[in-house]
């Protein structure tokens, strides 16, 4: 059973420009990313991406946390992704990106807090 708040390093972070989305937009001030599904990823039913906004790729959450939170994700539930750490290696160009995967409030969480003044997001 998969127990959350958990921290994971993002696979696949050498695809789809996630070098350069990592070096440019993994930083502790941005902070959160999406976590999509990709259901029709062509080398895993359970994909899920993690992007900035949606849009910029950062790599995936990996495959066996991904197998537990994909039908989570697809009955509604939203989970997000906390900045963790940048892994660097001083001889090596290719960085990797760790992120604290937590459930979202829902929405009418998410009006409460508003109304209320707003709490920490994932606390």
């Amino acid at each position: 059973m998969l127990k959350l708040p958990c921290i994971v390093r993002l696979k696949g972070v050498t695809y789809n420009n996630g070098q350069e989305n990592i070096k440019t937009f993994a930083k502790p001030e941005i902070r959160w990313f999406a976590m999509v599904r990709e259901p029709d990823h062509p080398h895993d039913k359970n994909a899920i991406r993690v992007a900035l906004f949606g849009l910029f790729f950062m790599g995936y959450i990996p495959k066996d946390i991904a197998a537990h939170l994909a039908p989570l994700m697809d009955s509604g539930r939203v989970f997000d992704a906390e900045y963790v750490c940048v892994a660097r290696h001083p001889s090596h160009e290719t960085v990797g990106f760790a992120v604290r995967i937590v459930e979202a409030p829902s929405l009418s969480e998410r009006r409460s807090e508003i109304w209320e003044g707003g709490t920490e997001h994932g606390a």
